[in-house]
């Protein structure tokens, strides 16, 4: 089972561009499980008083194991992708470019609300 470790953004995608984030997940990894780490709970918390997305998002990320982490923000991220060997799921340019420089695995939401592994995605 693969491991995905989502960032706010990626938990908002779904409901921003009107795609089944669990069909594609299962479209690539057939099975999975998405973990998301606590601090990015708070984080759509914050953004889910104004954001009818990040509401959504927030309701999304209750659905999924939720991880302590020592860090916050996109450190959480890196920190629970790199403790679990997951992929880290996001669209934060910054974040991919941490992601890649500490050889995690990236997945991305494309155009059409497709999900797709960056060319680091093999990596073990």
């Amino acid at each position: 089972m693969r491991l995905i470790v989502a960032d706010a953004n990626a938990l908002i995608a779904p409901f921003k561009l009107k795609f089944n984030i669990d069909s594609e997940l299962t479209r690539l990894f057939g099975s999975y499980q998405i973990l998301v780490p606590e601090p990015i709970v708070g984080e759509l918390e914050k953004l889910a008083v104004t954001n009818m997305n990040a509401k959504a998002a927030l309701k999304l990320a209750h659905s999924r194991e939720i991880r302590p982490t020592k860090s916050r923000g996109d450190d959480s991220v890196l920190e629970l992708a790199k403790k679990v060997k997951g992929y880290v799921m996001t669209n934060d340019k910054k974040l991919i470019q941490r992601a890649r420089y500490k050889k995690l695995r990236v997945l991305r939401v494309k155009d059409g609300g497709k999900l797709a592994p960056e060319e680091n995605w093999m990596l073990d």
